[in-house]
Parts: C-alpha cells; structure tokens; sequence
C-alpha cells in the first residue's frame, strides 16, 4: 500500500537529510567534506525516490496537475497544486513524525519545527526522482509491448528550470496544541501532535475541519520526453500519450498542446486490470489490443479549443478517480492523437443557450475581466470533433485578449459599451455564422460594512434591461448571500454578516436579463466586517499573603484569539493562566499601598479591546518605604517561547511560567 512505500521512503529520506546537516566546523574542513556530503545527499535521496510517483509521496484529497508542452515538442512545464484533508492530513504528519524513531524527541507523537525543516530541505530534490508516469511516442496507435516501460517523461532540476515544491500547514504555527519542543538545541523549536488532541477538534470528520485538518501542496517544474521529434524537428501526424493513473484519486489533469492545425483525439481508451510492481511502478505487463481495453470508466475527458497569445491550441481536460481498495490492481489511459481529418466532420453550429444576435455579453470595469469563458463556450456552441473556439473581433479601444480560460477585455474609463461580432470555428478552421453582441458595463457597486451587515449599493448602467440580481458575500472559509433582488435603477442590498468573519471579504454579483448573457463577477470593493472587542468578567479576587487572585471568565463575539493583560496602579502586572473561557491572574501587591487598582484588558487579534477595573484594596503585610518598580509580564508578544505551551502541565509551574498571552478556541 501507498502508506508502506511512504514510510520507507521518508526513512531513507531522513539518512539523506543528517548527510546534510548543518555542523559548526572550521571553514576549511567545511569546505573540505562539504563536496562529499552533497553527493552523499544526493546519491541517498536518488536512491530514496527514483521510480516513485508523487501518490507515493503524498495521499491527497483532490489535485489538479496542469501540463503545457512546450513548442519544442520535447518538454512540457507543469503546475500542479493538491489539496490534503481530514484523516490524510493526520496521516501526512504522522508518516513524517515517525521518521525521528530513536532520536531524541523523535516518534513521539509530536511533530517538531526540527524535524520539519529536516525533510523541507530535500523534498524537492527527492520529486524529481520520481516517475511523472506519462509517455509520448510518434508513429501509429500503440499501447506498448511486453514488459516494456514506454512512459519516458523524467523530471529536471537545474538553475534555469528549478523544480519548486511548497506547502501550507503541514507545520500549522497557530495549531491549538503547539508547544516548546521537549528535546531540541534550538530556542525557538516547538513541535504540534500530529493528531489533535483538544475537545472538538477532530480530523475523522467531513464538516467543520480545525485548520491542521486542511493542506496544501504546490508543485512547478518541468519534465522532458523523447521521441516527438527528429533532428529537432516535430516529427509526423500521429501520437499516443500514455499514462499510468493508478492511486491518482480525484485528480483533474489539463494538458494544452502547442499549436497544431487540425490536432484531435483520434480515440480514447482507459485500461483497467494490469498488475503494478509496488517496487518501482514501471511493470507493463502485457499490452492490450487497441480498442479492446476493459474499464469501470473511472476517467473521463473532453477536448476544446483554446486562444493562448494569438495561437489556437487543443486542450484536453481529463477527470481520473482510483479506488483505492483496487491495489495493486492497475489503472492506465491512452490518447491516440492525429492530425488525420476524420471521415465525417461537420462544421460547428450555436446552441440554444448561445446568446441571439444582437444580445447583451455584460462584462466588469474593475480592469482586464473574463467575458466569454471555456465553460460558456461549451455551452454556446458545440461541435462533432469537441468543443469549439469562439473568436471574438471589434471592441475598439477595449484591450481585447484570450487565453486558456476564455475572452477578455478591459473597458476603458468612460465607456459602457461597444459592438463585437463573434463566431464559433473548430479544428478543422470550418465556422458557424457571425453574430453580432454589445459588450457592456451592466453596472456599478459601492458598498459599505459594519460589524453586523453590508450595504452594496448597485446602479444598473444606461441601456440595459431590467436584471434580477444575488449579491454574495466571500472569504476564503466563509461566504452569504442575500435574496433575490430586482434591478430597476439603483438598488441598495444589505447583507446580513452574522456567518463571516471579522475581516476582508469579497463582493460577487450575479445578474440575469432579457436580452443578456448571465452576469457574474467579484468585486473588491475594499470591504471589512469589523470585530467585536471581546468582554471580560471578574468572579472572584482574594489575597493569598501578599499575592492577589483573580478569576473570571471572558467571551468573544467573533470566535477570535484573545490577548489578556493586566496592570496595577499603571504597572504590568500578573501572570495571566486561561483554560477553555476561564482565566486566572495570580500577582503581588504593591509593597505597603493603601490600594491596588488592578485594569484587566482583553484583547483580538484585530486591535479591539475592552477593559475592567478591580480593586484590591490595600496590600497586606505592613507599610514597605520603597515601591517596587512595574513588575514586566514575561508572556508578552515580544518574550521567548510559543504562546500556550506548558500552561497546565503541571500546577507548579503556573508561577515560574510567566505567559500572558493565551489564545481562545
């Protein structure tokens, strides 16, 4: 299984990282071992990753791989982004924790920053030993031979093509449970369960992940292949592309070719049943006849057509699902390509849902905007060969452009309108009939915001018709949306923001007319929900000898993190200890003062406070000459250690803590 190959690998992977580990040695004996450590590192890491695949690396949620070959013909850059969730991202931390088996705080449960920086060093080093799994071979249809690895794409890593590899969250540096790292040479170590463990939050769920449920990986580099050209030079009409989709669960992968006349998908086929070597990946078995693959039509893929700088070029979009539980049972799929007219090809034509001549296509004013997608071009116009591209001309003074994602313009300052005309072609360069459109500015937006609602204010613009109109409010983990609203002029629509987030968020409009294509597009319109300061009551305050007590509780309206500190007479004061919404701040009087006016202040993260008042009355034990200076709170932002770590471990070291800062659930 997949998790097996992982633990291996990272095993070999963490020898290669203490080959290169940073030691304090005189400069030149640095420089004397430093040429044999690197290629000690790199034979390890070669020796660790050659023949894996990313799947080995990383059991992912979702990803989508986006492959552009180059117009070479011999290369292809790739951007890949992937997406962990839930139990897989528990799985991901645990994988790499149990690396440090043996080593001082190694294998314990608990990811340290060491141990990550350890592994973030060699990652991209080690992905480009692995096996992209894709071929592409010249000449006709084929689906290999006996015993033959055909898929000849490997990945380069050099100065003028570096591979990047960067995630988010593996190392989450808010995590809940963070704390100091029990065995570490470094003073700002701190390490995180790799599963966690505070009350409700919980990885084995589908609905309100904690954020160390939640990672991301980014993936850009390039791989090159051969046997797409001769003397430099693309060679011939026909090719097949290959490629082993075996443990690829929910991966969309977008392959753009470079610009071809008549390039097509001759035919496609998805191969199920092949036995996998878990050794390396690379066993072919026996080659099936074309066209007589047997599968469960797990994959799926559609070509079109796209405009990239002037150029038209063949998309294909393809969707791969893998069970798992089908290892090592093995999953591929061929693309026959050609350039080879087919025996029948008609020429595209509109569909109903394409817009009439004469027709509204609204687009924004907030710069260059998308007004003609790939998915509204597939749904405007429809062809036997795939989707066709639609090519727009006019729109004098607009900066009209395309690239893989549709038609886009920028409307100058002043103008609402101008007049385009557009038809559909396909590969073959055969079109429909011309149609002309206005391309027009339907409205504009203001908004204000509160904590509480937003006011978007939308004035439709001179010329269109009337609209119905959703306004949506954004942010990354949150969005609400208003009712329906009819636009007749200007139109004011408030939002209700009790579900989002104090912070930024993003205004989307949708709008539908008679006589228009539909409207949407998001609007930054510089909009905040303002925080609620969160609010702090006192229970009970005593005097323990000379050392007041107090407790309370404290609540944010928001959910937000929050800061308590506190001050007697104007000096920092106490040591401040939460636990869920309870708190407790333990200090010293004033030496012989007749009072102690103790300030309590709570804080979020976004600068909103509240403050309260106690009185303490006079400090016990006698009158005292002197009054002792502020007494400083070690558990400030700018003191030493992770917010947090070692509150409660044990009730003996409350006192010696010093932590000021707590945050909130």
């Amino acid at each position: 299984m997949r998790t097996t190959t992982k633990c291996s690998l990272w095993a070999v992977l963490f020898t290669a990282m203490m080959l290169a580990s940073i030691v304090q040695l005189p400069t030149e004996v640095a420089e004397n071992i430093e040429s044999s450590e690197t290629t000690a590192r790199q034979n390890s890491v070669e020796a660790a990753c050659e023949g894996l695949t990313f799947e080995d690396m990383f059991n992912y949620s979702h990803a989508i791989f986006d492959v552009t070959i180059n117009d070479d013909w011999e290369s292809a850059e790739v951007s890949a982004v992937a997406w962990v969730n839930g139990t897989l991202a528990d799985q991901a931390r645990t994988d790499l924790e149990n690396l440090f088996e043996g080593l001082p705080g190694g294998d314990n449960g608990w990811l340290s920053t060491d141990e990550y920086n350890a592994i973030e060093n060699i990652a991209a080093d080690c992905v480009e030993q692995t096996n992209p799994r894709v071929g592409f071979r010249n000449g006709p249809a084929h689906r290999g031979g006996d015993g033959v690895n055909w898929y000849n794409a490997t990945w380069i890593n050099t100065e003028e093509k570096p591979m990047t590899l960067e995630e988010y969250n593996l190392m989450p540096f808010n995590h809940e449970d963070a704390r100091d790292c029990a065995s570490s040479p470094n003073n700002d170590c701190f390490e995180i369960p790799v599963v966690p463990i505070s009350p409700g939050r919980n990885c084995d769920t589908t609905v309100d992940l904690a954020d160390e449920c939640r990672m991301v990986i980014w993936l850009n580099g390039t791989f090159v292949f051969e046997g797409m050209t001769i003397g430099g030079d693309y060679a011939g009409s026909d090719f097949t592309v290959a490629m082993n989709t075996s443990n690829m669960t929910k991966a969309d992968l977008i392959l753009t070719y470079p610009a071809q006349e008549g390039l097509r998908v001759g035919m496609f086929e998805e191969c199920d049943g092949r036995l996998i070597d878990q050794a390396n990946n690379d066993n072919q078995g026996t080659a099936p006849t074309i066209g007589t693959c047997t599968s469960d039509g797990t994959i799926t893929q559609e070509s079109r057509l796209v405009s990239i700088a002037g150029e038209t070029r063949l998309r294909v979009d393809t969707h791969v699902e893998y069970d798992m539980e089908d290892w090592p049972t093995g999953q591929d799929m061929f693309f026959d390509m050609t350039t080879e007219p087919p025996e029948q090809d008609d020429p595209p034509v509109w569909t109903a849902s394409a817009p009439a001549d004469g027709e509204i296509m609204p687009i924004a004013d907030d710069g260059v905007a998308h007004f003609l997608s790939t998915s509204q071009m597939a749904a405007w116009a429809t062809d036997d060969q795939g989707s066709p591209l639609i090519s727009c001309d006019g729109a004098e003074g607009w900066s009209m452009s395309s690239d893989a994602d549709g038609l886009s313009a920028d409307a100058p300052a002043g103008q609402d309108s101008t007049t385009i005309t557009c038809h559909a072609i396909d590969s073959a360069g055969q079109t429909t009939d011309v149609r002309s459109y206005t391309l027009q500015v339907p409205l504009r937006a203001t908004a204000t915001a509160s904590s509480s609602s937003t006011s978007v204010v939308i004035t439709p613009t001179a010329g269109m018709p009337s609209m119905t109109a959703v306004v949506t409010l954004m942010q990354d983990d949150a969005q609400t949306s208003s009712n329906s609203v009819s636009l007749n002029g200007e139109t004011t629509v408030d939002v209700d923001l009790s579900a989002m987030s104090p912070g930024p968020f993003m205004v989307r409009i949708s709008a539908t007319g008679s006589g228009m294509a539909d409207f949407g597009h998001t609007f930054d319109l510089g909009t905040s929900k303002q925080s609620v300061a969160p609010s702090l009551t006192v229970a009970m305050g005593e005097w323990i000898g000379e050392n007041y007590e107090l407790t309370g509780q404290f609540n944010d309206p928001d959910g937000d993190p929050v800061t308590i500190t506190a001050t007697d007479n104007g000096n920092a004061w106490g040591t401040i200890q939460v636990s869920g919404n309870q708190w407790m701040a333990t200090g010293p009087g004033i030496p012989g003062a007749e009072a102690n006016s103790i300030v309590l202040t709570a804080c979020d993260n976004w600068g909103q406070c509240s403050t309260t008042t106690h009185e303490a009355g006079a400090t016990p034990g006698g009158d005292e000459p002197d009054t002792p200076g502020p007494i400083v709170d070690s558990g400030s932002e700018e003191g030493g250690g992770l917010p947090g770590f070692g509150m409660f471990a044990a009730l003996g070291a409350i006192a010696l803590a010093g932590l000021g800062r707590r945050h909130q659930e």
